[in-house]
């Protein structure tokens, strides 16, 4: 993953102890078998060992919207992919009394959310609805920057380039009822904070243009 260079980068708040999506999602599968396994081997002993709820289900989540009665389960089709990425980029020029004043914005406006296939019904919309409520599936939206005077403080004169980075991680999966029936593909975006930061165009003439191929967000440093 490439960083501003040293020297330029201001950093605010990074999430030290995130972990990725993929790990997260495999690993609740994983805990989800290994726990119905341990279930079926203790029903032997104890007849009522084997009656959790759906809702109490690692692998399940609880049928809210939708008409499933034993609540809704996920199997990802293949590994989700990821990728850290900008996903917001803000010009701000301070000025010699602190005052500030945004010169230009970019949002990368790409929208998170897990969305059936077409030609689904009404109820399996509802299923990957529930499925996100449940936390099968993450859909969390693309960050913005929302701290502009923690970004700033203490900066001097001159032009900066604020921005968000995020792990962007898609993929696709299948959500059924608990029992496997009324099986509808969804496919699955959904965004994790990396960090906030700023970097100092005197420093670095054009900070954002060499780590982010995208014309709408380049030569930001030069066009302020």
């Amino acid at each position: 993953m490439k960083r501003f260079p040293s020297g330029t980068l201001r950093l605010v708040r990074r999430n030290g102890a995130r972990t990725r999506t993929n790990g997260r999602r495999l690993a609740a599968v994983t805990a989800g078998c290994t726990a119905l396994l341990l279930t079926g081997c203790a029903g032997a002993d104890d007849p009522g060992a084997g009656e959790a709820s759906a809702s109490a289900s690692a692998d399940t989540a609880p049928a809210v919207e939708s008409s499933c009665g034993g609540g809704v389960s996920v199997e990802w089709l293949g590994t989700p992919e990821s990728e850290d990425i900008y996903t917001a980029v803000t010009v701000v020029r301070v000025s010699g009394d602190g005052g500030t004043a945004v010169q230009s914005e970019w949002s990368r406006g790409e929208d998170a959310g897990a969305r059936a296939e077409g030609g689904a019904t009404e109820d399996q919309e509802a299923m990957v609805r529930d499925a996100v409520a449940g936390g099968l599936l993450e859909a969390t939206g693309a960050p913005a920057i929302v701290e502009t005077d923690s970004l700033l403080v203490d900066v001097d004169k001159g032009t900066y380039v604020l921005y968000a980075y995020a792990e962007r991680t898609t993929g696709s999966a299948t959500v059924s009822c608990g029992d496997g029936s009324n099986a509808v593909d969804a496919d699955v975006t959904s965004f994790e904070e990396v960090e906030t930061g700023v970097a100092d165009c005197s420093t670095s003439p054009d900070p954002v243009t060499e780590y982010v191929a995208a014309d709408a967000i380049t030569d930001y440093c030069g066009r302020a």
